[in-house]
Parts: C-alpha cells; sequence; structure tokens
C-alpha cells in the first residue's frame, strides 16, 4: 500500500528502526579488564625488581668479601714489607760480620801461609813484606841462587800466592859473607774468599830481626808499626 505525505514535512524517526553494531560493554567489564592488566603490568615489575634485588644483594656480598679479602692481603703486605726490611737488616749485617771476619783472617792467613813456604828452606831470610798495588813485594837473601829459584817454586805451588816474579837478584859480599839479594812481587789469595792484604795497611809483625824468639835471624832491628812488615825464618 502507498501512502503520500500531503503535509510536506518528513515523518518522525520510527523507534523500531535497526540499530548499527552490537550493544555497549558493560561497565563493570571494562573495570575488571583494567584491574587484570594492572595485575599483571605489576606482577611483571615485582619479578624484575626482585630479580635485581638478589643480583644487587650478590654484588654486595661480593663486595664485601672482595673488601674483607683486600684487608687481609694489606696486612699481609705490610708484614711482608716488615720482613722484608728485617732481611735487609740481617744481610747487611752479614756482610758487615763477614767483611770484618775476612780482614781480620786476611793476614793472619797471608802470614801462616809464608811461613810454612819459608820453614821448607834452611837458608832463606825474608827482610821485608809490603804491598805495592795488587800485588805483594817479597824481599830478602838467601845463600844460594837455587834457594831463590826453590823458593818462587814452593811460592807457587802453595795455592796462594800467583803471578810470581823475580824483580832483583844480586850478590852481596859484606863481612866475607856471600849472599843472595833478591826482590820479588806476587798476588795473594786467601782461601776464604777474604780481602786481600794488600788492599789495606800492611801488616807488621812485633820484633824482627834478632828479636827474641827468633833464632838464627841476622841483624837486631826491630818491627816498627806503619813500616813494611818485617818476617825472618
Amino acid at each position: 500500500m502507498i501512502k503520500i505525505n500531503l503535509l510536506g514535512t518528513a515523518p518522525p524517526p520510527s523507534s523500531k528502526m535497526p540499530t548499527v553494531g552490537g550493544p555497549p560493554a558493560p561497565i563493570a567489564t571494562l573495570a575488571v579488564m583494567f584491574v587484570g592488566a594492572l595485575i599483571i603490568c605489576f606482577g611483571i615489575v615485582g619479578l624484575v625488581y626482585k630479580v635485581w634485588t638478589n643480583q644487587i644483594a650478590d654484588l654486595t656480598k661480593a663486595r664485601s668479601r672482595e673488601n674483607i679479602r683486600k684487608t687481609e692481603l694489606g696486612v699481609v703486605k705490610a708484614q711482608n714489607e716488615k720482613y722484608q726490611l728485617r732481611l735487609k737488616d740481617l744481610e747487611t749485617r752479614i756482610n758487615t760480620i763477614q767483611a770484618l771476619q775476612n780482614s781480620r783472617v786476611g793476614p793472619v792467613e797471608l802470614m801462616s801461609s809464608l811461613g810454612d813456604v819459608v820453614s821448607k828452606l834452611n837458608d832463606v831470610y825474608l827482610t821485608s813484606l809490603a804491598p805495592v798495588g795488587d800485588r805483594l813485594v817479597l824481599k830478602g837473601q838467601a845463600n844460594a841462587a837455587d834457594t831463590v829459584a826453590n823458593f818462587m817454586a814452593f811460592l807457587k805451588n802453595s795455592g796462594f800466592y800467583s803471578g810470581v816474579d823475580l824483580d832483583q837478584l844480586y850478590e852481596d859480599d859484606q863481612h866475607e859473607h856471600l849472599t843472595y839479594k833478591f826482590s820479588m812481587s806476587c798476588n795473594f789469595k786467601s782461601s776464604t774468599g777474604g780481602a786481600s792484604p794488600t788492599s789495606g795497611p800492611a801488616p807488621v809483625l812485633p820484633g824482627g830481626p834478632g828479636a827474641p824468639g827468633a833464632p838464627g835471624m841476622p841483624g837486631g832491628q826491630q818491627g816498627v808499626p806503619g813500616q813494611p812488615m818485617r818476617l825472618m825464618r
């Protein structure tokens, strides 16, 4: 049936017209969804926070252990430095004592070794022993030239003397007695590795030729401190 509007105005909309889309969601559902999203976000944040907190706690404990270890190592280092200073002081004392011992033994060993060599010959007389540079200069006399040669050989074979050189040998017929006076030089080496007597003042023996307790020594000259050592067999 066809309806014609004679009034010329549009009719009001009918309430029975269908609507586009579904019905609007309830407010309660939106609230629940919002709360659920917040709970999930807070859960993730809480989980991350807990993990990071545990890591920070572990790092803090590790740092505390390292600080304790550092303190212990500092104590050990201080003790080590103290022991090193003490060791250095002891080494200095030992070296000083060794140097004094070598200085004390050197001249004694020289006199002992020289006395052993002279005792092997019956007609050798040493009149002086003096250091010249790093060598020893021995002067004396003998009744024969062969005796001087034997004396040099005994010095070389003693193990204490090296570089034995005869510097001078001449005849002396004073007092109607023919003798051979000589001057020789050599190097002395201590068996203990001590300082050579040539590095300091020449040792001096008490007494000299003709002194009491030295039978068979010609002359009557006494040893004088500061002068070359007098040694007579």
